[in-house]
């Protein structure tokens, strides 16, 4: 709703006679103060009003189609809040008034059991007749809608700080089973001090919400919309969901930076054909957030940039030498003093971004390629020439080589938020490629990707290598149609399949894996893991949404309030979910096919391939392969000596050319 805020500058002030006796104290204080009586409301609300025998309505602070906030004092906690009301009068229908109430009732009760810093404080939830009401904080605040129009354009770092926040802000309402549908610039507050807090629920979708979408019609606003909320043909139902969400944030990234949206236009309709037919627009002011906006206004939104990814990269475009680090509890330090750009003249394009790449060098961040200079793109060309009899390598064009791995996989690759360091097989190699490719351990630089994101995180050129369980599969190297392909080097292990379940299960018997299929258990896996397509083609019954990774399956698991009873995976990824909880879980037999980890890449580039092939033969064919992984998988397996050599299939043939 635009204007609707929570915003109160006027929040200690007015022109109010009661509120200043309120404030004055004395006599017309305590007269003041007491309670009124109950009034019951069968009209619109008006000044002077007062709801549940204490909120006392001063004046309206928006309105919009889903509801209406009043600047209201709390006559009990003596102070100012602001009341929203849930439902449109004007939409209801006797007929349609007990089920919209009783909707609304859920909305409240969803909205205020979010608590974070980077969501607007829910204080109390009231009924009338006809309305019910959420009590919030009322901000001193603008909202990021008054702040563009005023400042037009913020700096990158400004803009990743308050991207951060509203990021942050999601994944607390996302986490509560709830949808917000309408992120976008009126609809995020920012106080002087730089904190940002998102608003208004008003057409948010939650757990065991009717359907506030009619048929045929599109609820929101059109220029924040994804694409999967215009056309149900496309990317199945027309449902909101939490990737659809963050669409909405890459428009507001997007309009942060460049002073306007992406996709423009006076209608649903219009706006649907310019995202239907033109790409993101290129960026002038951008930088180092063009990747994570990309990310996030990817079409299809089983491709699209997922929150814990989005985070990782914000969090690394502030601190580029730092690791992923956990939501935090406060606020991010008020932005950098620095001026406010404006929008350059179309012509001036190339000044402003040779600008920008100063101003980013400057800063200290990590160094991204401006459009139009890609040298991955010629690295093709680099690996052929030679004309100066001086051998071209990775680490001339790229001082810091950067790879995705996961941060969940006991014994492979797992994160350690005390020390802020990655430790494993995966990792361990990783630094024995990185050695070989000239790299010394503090030019390695490894960012978390979850198993759906992998691919992006390489088209994105978030990461120059994938380290991270990755299986090779023609279908990953090909490129479906709706994703992106990875070349290959390797593999570099082969695991088995395999399932694990609970220890000790009230409902089901399960002994091994023909178990699962007969009981038609439900088994979960991580989003597009090869075993996503493979466990249905086995006979085995599949859960409804797969998460993220293969931890939040595990998670599932544990909690036995849960109806995951199994998961699916790589013996080796379950050996060490066995070892992390001793006695809450068990590893069935190993069932029939292999997995083989690749070190994934983008395509095109074979001067990367050609050095990460020839460090993986030196690797494999020593000592230092069986070394690995006796110390970081053997604990695992209880196996003391490793399984076969991989044969190094994906680097047989590599050409010097493009």
């Amino acid at each position: 709703m635009p204007g609707e805020d929570m915003a109160g500058g006027a929040a200690d002030t007015g022109p109010e006679e009661w509120a200043d006796a309120r404030l004055r104290g004395g006599a017309d204080a305590q007269a003041a103060q007491d309670p009124p009586e109950t009034v019951r409301h069968t009209g619109p609300p008006a000044p002077g009003m007062v709801i549940n025998a204490r909120y006392e309505l001063v004046a309206p602070v928006g309105h919009g189609g889903m509801g209406e906030v009043w600047k209201a004092y709390d006559t009990k906690l003596r102070r100012f809040v602001a009341l929203k009301g849930l439902l449109d009068r004007n939409a209801m229908t006797g007929a349609s008034q007990a089920e919209a109430m009783a909707r609304a009732r859920r909305e409240a009760q969803a909205i205020a059991k979010i608590e974070h810093p980077n969501v607007v404080t829910v204080h109390d939830q009231v009924e009338t007749d006809s309305q019910v009401w959420i009590v919030m904080k009322l901000l001193d605040a603008r909202s990021l809608a008054e702040v563009l129009r005023s400042e037009e354009t913020l700096t990158v770092p400004r803009a990743a700080r308050i991207g951060l926040q509203i990021l942050q802000g999601l994944r607390a309402v996302h986490a509560a089973d709830v949808v917000h549908r309408d992120v976008k610039p009126h609809n995020v507050v920012v106080g002087e001090d730089g904190q940002a807090i998102l608003v208004d629920f008003g057409i948010a979708t939650f757990d065991g919400a009717l359907a506030v979408t009619q048929a045929g019609a599109v609820i929101g606003t059109p220029e924040y919309l994804a694409p999967e909320l215009f056309d149900s043909s496309a990317h199945g139902p027309r449902t909101a969901t939490p990737a659809s969400d963050l669409w909405a944030l890459g428009v507001t990234l997007y309009e942060m930076t460049e002073g306007r949206t992406p996709f423009p236009g006076p209608n649903a309709w219009e706006v649907q054909v310019t995202i239907d037919t033109s790409p993101v627009p290129p960026f002038q002011y951008a930088g180092p957030l063009a990747p994570v906006i990309e990310g996030l206004l990817t079409r299809d939104p089983r491709q699209r940039l997922n929150a814990p990814e989005a985070e990782a990269m914000l969090q690394r475009l502030l601190d580029p030498r730092a690791a992923i680090a956990p939501t935090p509890s406060a606020p991010p330090p008020e932005p950098d003093p620095v001026p406010v750009r404006r929008r350059a003249p179309r012509g001036r394009r190339a000044g402003a971004l040779a600008l920008g790449a100063v101003l980013l060098a400057g800063a200290g961040w990590f160094a991204l390629p401006l459009p139009g200079d890609d040298p991955d793109e010629k690295d093709g060309k680099r690996a052929g020439s030679g004309g100066s009899g001086t051998r071209e390598r990775w680490k001339d064009t790229h001082p810091l080589l950067k790879i995705g791995v996961k941060d969940d996989q006991p014994g492979l690759s797992k994160f350690d938020p005390k020390t802020r360091t990655y430790a494993g097989y995966d990792i361990d190699l990783a630094y024995e490629i990185a050695e070989r490719m000239g790299y010394a351990r503090d030019e390695v630089d490894f960012t978390t990707v979850a198993t759906d994101y992998r691919s992006t995180a390489l088209k994105v050129k978030l990461v120059d290598l994938v380290i991270a369980s990755y299986s090779i599969t023609e279908e990953r190297k090909t490129a479906p149609p709706t994703g992106y392909s990875v070349d290959f080097a390797g593999p570099y292990f082969e695991a088995s399949r395999g399932f694990l379940v609970r220890e000790k299960s009230s409902r089901y018997d399960i002994e091994d894996t023909s178990d699962l299929q007969t009981l038609q258990v439900e088994v979960c896996t991580a989003r597009d893991s090869t075993y996503e397509k493979w466990l249905p083609e086995a006979g085995f019954k599949l859960v409804e949404s797969p998460p993220n990774t293969y931890q939040d399956c595990l998670d599932k698991l544990l909690d036995r309030s849960s109806d995951i009873y199994a998961v699916a995976t790589d013996d080796v990824i379950l050996a060490g979910y066995v070892k992390e909880n001793p006695g809450k879980v068990r590893q069935l037999e190993n069932v029939g096919g292999a997995e083989g980890y690749g070190v994934g890449m983008r395509p095109k580039s074979p001067l990367l391939k050609s050095e990460v092939c020839a460090s993986l033969k030196d690797i494999m064919s020593g000592q230092v392969w069986e070394d690995l992984y006796r110390k970081n998988l053997s604990p695992l397996t209880d196996r003391k000596n490793p399984p076969g050599l991989p044969d190094l299939t994906e680097c047989e043939v590599q050409s010097a050319g493009p």
